[in-house]
């Protein structure tokens, strides 16, 4: 007969390692406000100037456009970068994604417009305090956003295909 007193002591103790040894991954996701689920009143439509928004489209299989010229990913950011620059604090970027596009196109567009956002913050945070956005504190990442505001647009199809 075999002595098993032990065996759950040392499956205990490798639970254990386990645990204590395994990261853990954290879901991540995009920082968007939505618009509120029963919306108590009408919206008033924003005036943008004609030059100030930048339009971009993900059309039904993953082709990116940009004011209806294929544009690949790698030079989005690129792009985004120029078109804030230019048009200054009252930019849009605007984004009207197919329903049928994929999830992944969808990610990869906004991690994109995220990572200019981030790139132009660091750019003006070196110039005006000498060191990264990440490094800056709290009133001087407030001052970074307020001269760079992240302002992206999202246009939503219906079923039907038109605008809600």
């Amino acid at each position: 007969m075999l002595n098993t007193t032990s065996t759950a002591d040392i499956s205990f103790m490798l639970l254990i390692l386990f645990l204590v040894t395994t990261s853990m991954d954290i879901d991540k996701g995009l920082s968007r406000q939505l618009p509120p689920q029963n919306p108590t009143e009408e919206e008033q439509p924003m005036d943008v100037k004609e030059g100030m928004v930048l339009k971009l489209e993900l059309t039904e299989d993953n082709q990116l456009l940009c004011e209806g010229e294929p544009l690949p990913l790698n030079g989005l950011r690129q792009r985004v970068e120029t078109h804030v620059l230019k048009a200054g604090k009252d930019h849009v970027v605007q984004l009207q994604a197919h329903r049928r596009a994929s999830y992944d196109m969808y990610f990869q567009v906004q991690n994109e417009l995220v990572a200019a956002y981030g790139a132009l913050r660091n750019q003006q945070a070196r110039r005006r305090f000498g060191h990264s956005y990440a490094r800056c504190s709290d009133e001087q990442q407030a001052v970074l956003r307020e001269a760079i505001p992240q302002r992206i647009s999202e246009i939503y199809q219906s079923e039907e295909g038109g605008h809600p």
